[in-house]
C-alpha cells in the first residue's frame, strides 16, 4: 500500500494574551467530572483533526488544543496511543496522526484459514473483505487491524489490503515442537495460526522434538519473515484430557491469572451486606424469591418471583448488583474489561470476577442478605408487559433450585420432589402459568426457537471423560429464560429512552449470501421460505414447526441456526431478528458477562436522574466497548468449542468399535460427516469407508451418489456407522458404515427416501 500523507506543520491559531485558544470541547464538562486534570475528549480530537483536513503531528496537535503542560502533552499521548488501538486514528511513519476513517481505513479483526488465506471482519459488520495469502504474512488469526478495500478478488468478492496492525493477538500459543537441521520452530496447535513460530537458540527451555510446549510470541510476522518467539513452558509429550483446559487457556489468550491489585480490592470487600448498604434500597427480604439454576452453578446471578394480579402476574427478576461492588477505575473493574466474560469448560471456569465476588458477596445464595438490581412487571394475560419498574433492593434468596428438581416437580409432579419444594411450590406454580402466557406471546410475535440439546461432560479427579449426554432443555429451563426476556426488553427500554449510553445485544437478519445458501439446501428436502427481502423471523418459526415430527429435524434446524447472523453488542439499539424484538439488552448476567454490568451502571445513574452528556461513558467509548466485549465473546465460544470438541474426541476412543446410530449431517466430495443421535458427536465416513464403487459430488443437491451401483447418500440420512479412529490432538473421529448397513447397501441398494443408501433412478 502506497505511503500515507506526510504530516504537515499546522498553521498555529490565533493567539490572545499569549497563550495558544483552547479549542472548544463539545464533552469538556463530561471530562471535567472525569478526570482531575482532563484534556480534550476522543471527540474533540477527532473533530479537530477532521477540520484541519491533514495529519498532525503531536505537538502540532498540542499546540492547536491549547495544552501546554507536559502533564497535559502526556496524557495527550497516553489517549492518542488508546485511539490508535481502537482503529479511531491511524499514524504514518512521520508521526502524522490522521482520521481513519477520512482515510478510507477499516478497522476490524483478522480470521485466518489454515490454506494460507484470510478475511477482515469488520467492525462495523457487512461482508467479509478477502486477504490474500500474501497480506495474512503480516499478521495471525485474531489480529486487530486497520485495511483498504483494493478490488475485488476472481470470486467477486471484496479483496483487502493490511494498512496497519492495531493489535496483536494474545501472544501466547500451543504447538509441538519440530526441530530440521538443528532449527527449532513451534508448529501451532490451531491450523488457523497458519505460521510456524521459529525459536532462537537458548530460548527453547530444553524442549524436545514432539513435545507439546507453551510459546511466546516475542516479534511478530511481517510481510518478510514469520513470527519469533520463545518456548515458556513444556505441557507434555503427548495430549491427554487434563490438559486440554490448560491448552485452550494459553491457545485462546485467555487472561487467568489475577493482579495483585485487583485481588487486593477483592479481599477487601466486605463479606456480609452492612447496614449501611441496605439504606435506601427497596427492601425486598420477605418476598420468597428463589433461584433456578443447573446442578453443577456456583454463581447465582439471578432470582424471581411471581403472583397473579387481576389483570395477569406481577413478576418480579432480581439481579445481583455487581455494580455496587465493582467501580469503574478500579483494579477489579479494569482487569473485568479485559476479561469481558467467564468463560464455561466442563469442570472449570476461568471467571470475569475473583470467586470471592461471584461464588461470594454478589452471588446471590440462599437464606442470606445480597444487595440487587430489580425490575417489577406487570404482564397481563396476553403476555405483554404494560408497566415496569427499576429498583435498587436488598433481597434474601428463599431457595437455590435446580432445572431437573423444578421440573419433576411441576412437569412430572413427582411427589418427593413436590414435598421437598412446598414451601416455594406455590410460587413455583405461579412462574410456570406465567411461562405458558409468555411462551403464547413468544409464538405470537414469531420469535425464533431453536430446540437445542446441550452437551454434558462428567470428568474424573484425573480429567478424563467418564461419561457423555445431550440433554434436552425441559420448561424449568425455558421458564426462567423467558423471564430473563422479559426483564432484558424492560431494560433496554429504559435506557433507549432515556439516552443513556450503553450496550444493546442485536441480531441482524441473515446475510443474504448465507440465506441463498439456505434456500437451496432446503429445496432439497422440498421445503421453501420467502425471498430474503420478505423474510420475518416467525417464517423461521413456521418452518421448524411444520419440520418437528421428521426423522431429520435435527439437521434441519442445525442448518437454519447457522444461517443466522451472529449476535453482537452495540451501542445503538437496533432490535434482535431471533426473537422478534424492537429493543434488547443483556441485563441478568453481570457477574458473568460485563455488558451486563454496563447496563446495570446506566440504569442506576439514571434512577439517580443522571444527565446522559455528564455519563461516565461517552458514545465513542460504548462503541469501543461493544466491539472489546463482542470479540471476547467469540474469543470465549471458540474456547468453549475447541474444548467440547476435544474431550468428544477422548470419549470416543473409549468407543473403537462401537456402533451407534446417526444422521448424515454434511455431504462432501471426500466422505459424510455423520452426527450420532444421542451424543450429537460429529465424525467423518471417508469415502473409502463406504462400499466400493466411484462417486460423485453434486454440490447443489448434497448428494454423494455411486456410479457402478447407484448407491446415493444425501444430507438427513439415517446411518448406524462404527467408530474406526479418534484423535485427540487431530481433533478428528473417523467412522466407517456399520457391517449390516453395508450388506444392506449391497443387497438392497433401491429404496424410498430416507433408506440409508439408494439406487439411482
Amino acid at each position: 500500500m502506497p505511503e500515507l500523507p506526510a504530516a504537515k506543520p499546522a498553521r498555529a491559531p490565533a493567539k490572545a494574551s499569549g497563550k495558544p485558544a483552547r479549542f472548544k470541547d463539545p464533552q469538556a464538562q463530561r471530562e471535567a467530572q472525569r478526570y482531575e486534570h482532563p484534556i480534550p475528549s476522543r471527540e474533540a480530537i477527532l473533530e479537530f483533526l477532521g477540520q484541519h483536513g491533514e495529519l498532525l503531528k503531536i505537538e502540532n496537535l498540542a499546540q492547536g488544543l491549547g495544552l501546554r503542560d507536559e502533564r497535559d502533552r502526556e496524557a495527550l499521548s497516553k489517549r492518542l496511543t488508546a485511539m490508535l488501538r481502537d482503529g479511531q486514528l491511524l499514524q504514518n511513519r512521520r508521526g502524522g496522526y490522521g482520521v481513519a476513517q477520512k482515510l478510507d481505513l477499516i478497522p476490524g479483526t483478522i480470521l485466518a484459514n489454515a490454506e494460507g488465506f484470510g478475511f477482515l471482519r469488520a467492525d462495523a459488520g457487512g461482508d467479509d473483505i478477502y486477504l490474500s495469502p500474501m497480506e495474512m504474512r503480516k499478521v495471525l488469526h485474531g489480529d486487530r487491524v486497520l485495511a483498504s478495500v483494493i478490488g475485488q478478488d476472481h470470486r467477486g468478492r471484496k479483496q483487502g489490503a493490511i494498512a496497519e496492525v492495531l493489535e496483536r493477538r494474545a501472544s501466547r500459543l500451543v504447538g509441538r515442537v519440530v526441530t530440521e537441521n538443528g532449527i527449532v520452530v513451534v508448529a501451532p496447535d490451531d491450523r488457523r495460526l497458519h505460521q510456524d513460530v521459529l525459536i532462537p537458540p537458548g530460548k527453547d527451555r530444553g524442549a524436545r522434538a514432539g513435545q507439546i510446549v507453551v510459546a511466546e510470541i516475542t516479534q511478530p510476522p511481517t510481510a518478510q519473515r514469520g513470527p519469533i518467539g520463545e518456548i515458556v513452558s513444556v505441557l507434555g509429550e503427548r495430549l491427554v484430557p487434563s490438559l486440554i483446559v490448560e491448552m485452550a487457556i494459553a491457545s485462546h489468550g485467555l487472561p487467568h491469572e489475577w493482579p495483585v491489585d485487583a485481588v487486593r480490592e477483592a479481599e477487601q470487600v466486605e463479606p456480609n451486606v452492612s447496614r449501611a448498604e441496605v439504606a435506601g434500597r427497596l427492601d425486598l427480604r420477605s418476598m420468597p424469591l428463589v433461584t433456578i439454576d443447573g446442578e453443577d452453578a456456583r454463581d447465582f446471578d439471578d432470582a424471581v418471583y411471581a403472583e397473579p394480579t387481576k389483570d395477569g402476574f406481577r413478576l418480579v427478576v432480581a439481579i445481583a448488583d455487581v455494580s455496587h461492588y465493582v467501580r469503574p477505575g478500579t483494579a477489579l473493574d479494569d482487569e473485568a474489561v479485559k476479561r469481558a466474560t467467564s468463560v464455561y469448560f466442563p469442570g472449570f471456569v476461568v471467571p470475569m470476577l475473583p470467586e470471592t465476588l461471584s461464588n461470594g458477596i454478589c452471588s446471590l445464595n440462599p437464606k442470606v442478605e445480597r444487595l440487587c438490581m430489580v425490575c417489577d412487571m406487570q404482564v397481563d394475560r396476553d403476555g405483554e408487559v404494560t408497566r415496569s419498574k427499576f429498583h435498587a433492593a436488598v433481597m434474601r434468596s428463599h431457595a437455590r433450585l435446580t432445572y431437573t428438581r423444578v421440573w419433576q416437580a411441576l412437569g412430572e409432579k413427582d411427589a418427593a420432589a413436590r414435598a421437598e419444594l412446598a414451601d416455594v411450590l406455590p410460587h413455583l406454580e405461579h412462574l410456570h402459568q406465567l411461562y405458558r402466557i409468555l411462551a403464547k406471546a413468544r409464538q405470537r410475535r414469531g420469535a425464533i426457537d431453536f430446540d437445542s440439546r446441550e452437551v454434558k461432560f462428567r470428568l474424573d479427579k484425573a480429567g478424563a471423560v467418564v461419561q457423555l449426554a445431550a440433554e434436552a432443555r425441559n420448561d424449568a429451563h425455558k421458564l426462567i429464560e423467558e423471564c430473563m426476556i422479559a426483564a432484558n426488553v424492560e431494560a433496554a427500554k429504559f435506557l433507549d429512552q432515556r439516552k443513556i449510553p450503553a450496550l444493546y445485544r442485536v441480531h441482524a437478519p441473515p446475510p443474504e449470501s448465507k440465506y441463498e445458501d439456505l434456500i437451496e439446501f432446503l429445496r432439497e428436502f422440498q421445503l421453501k421460505m420467502p425471498p430474503h427481502a420478505q423474510v420475518q423471523p416467525k417464517d423461521f418459526s413456521a418452518l421448524i414447526k411444520k419440520i418437528k415430527n421428521r426423522a431429520d429435524a435435527g439437521l434441519i434446524e442445525s442448518v437454519l441456526l447457522r444461517s443466522q447472523s451472529l449476535a453482537v453488542y452495540s451501542a445503538q439499539n437496533s432490535g434482535h431478528f431471533g426473537l422478534a424484538l424492537d429493543a434488547y439488552a443483556h441485563f441478568t448476567s453481570p457477574i458473568r458477562r460485563y455488558p451486563d454490568l454496563l447496563v446495570h451502571r446506566a440504569i442506576r445513574y439514571a434512577l439517580a436522574k443522571g444527565k446522559p452528556s455528564e455519563y461516565t461513558y461517552s458514545p465513542t467509548e460504548m462503541v469501543n466497548l461493544a466491539t472489546h466485549c463482542s470479540q471476547n465473546e467469540r474469543r470465549a465460544d471458540e474456547a468453549e468449542r475447541d474444548v467440547d470438541e476435544r474431550y468428544k474426541c477422548a470419549w470416543m476412543e473409549k468407543h473403537v468399535g462401537s456402533e451407534f446410530d446417526g444422521v448424515v449431517s454434511g455431504v462432501t466430495s471426500f466422505g459424510l460427516f455423520v452426527e450420532l443421535t444421542q451424543s450429537q458427536v460429529s465424525g467423518l465416513v471417508h469415502i473409502t469407508q463406504l462400499p466400493n464403487d466411484y462417486y460423485h459430488f453434486d454440490p447443489v443437491r448434497h448428494l454423494l451418489t455411486g456410479e457402478r451401483r447407484g448407491l446415493k447418500f444425501r444430507l438427513g440420512d439415517a446411518l448406524r456407522v462404527q467408530v474406526l479412529r479418534a484423535s485427540l490432538e487431530d481433533r478428528k473421529i473417523d467412522f466407517r458404515l456399520a457391517q449390516d448397513v453395508q450388506s444392506e447397501a449391497f443387497a438392497s441398494p433401491a429404496g424410498g427416501r430416507g433408506r440409508r443408501a439408494q439406487r439411482a433412478g
